[in-house]
């Protein structure tokens, strides 16, 4: 293979990969009971809906540990608190609330 057609090989590659990449990043996170019990951790969701309101649930949370913490933001797509407990809310805590 000569210099050009490596050149075009790598361009074209190149080329490829940013494409796929890009499909990706617009593809939605969608999140679920299991994702968010997955990365909050069992122990942690249990304390959660033992939690009376809404200021224990965010101690329990800002007391996760950092890569915890970071894993949450990134299926969240958002640093806000305020987007975390609305999602416990919609799918572990409404439970308690049909419950109640």
């Amino acid at each position: 293979m000569d210099g050009v057609g490596l050149i075009i090989g790598v361009g074209v590659m190149i080329f490829s990969l940013a494409f796929i990449f890009i499909i990706i990043l617009l593809i939605p996170n969608k999140v679920t009971k299991e994702k968010l019990i997955k990365v909050i951790g069992e122990e942690n969701i249990e304390k959660i809906k033992q939690a009376k309101d809404d200021e224990e649930i965010k101690a329990i949370i800002r007391a996760l540990p950092k890569k915890r913490r970071s894993k949450l933001k990134t299926l969240m797509e958002s640093q806000d608190i305020r987007d975390v407990l609305k999602a416990l809310h919609e799918h572990i805590l409404k439970e308690r609330s049909e419950s109640l």
